[in-house]
């Protein structure tokens, strides 16, 4: 059986709504799915801040005047 899992995030944003206020939460919401899967996963603490470090590559690379695409 297939386990759920989150495909694809869309989010519709109304003309007049604060755009940081809503990147907070979002930025919170994925902090909290990447601690919660490093503590479930059998790696070492130097292998979690790796795959930190390659996670924050990844954004930064994909940044465009501050902002990731």
């Amino acid at each position: 059986m297939k386990r759920n899992r989150i495909q694809n995030i869309i989010i519709h944003v109304p003309d007049s709504m604060n755009f940081h206020a809503l990147a907070s939460r979002v930025s919170l919401f994925h902090s909290e799915i990447i601690q919660r899967k490093l503590n479930q996963s059998n790696l070492t603490a130097e292998q979690k801040i790796t795959v930190l470090n390659r996670i924050i590559e990844n954004l930064r690379s994909r940044e465009v005047n501050g902002f990731i695409k």
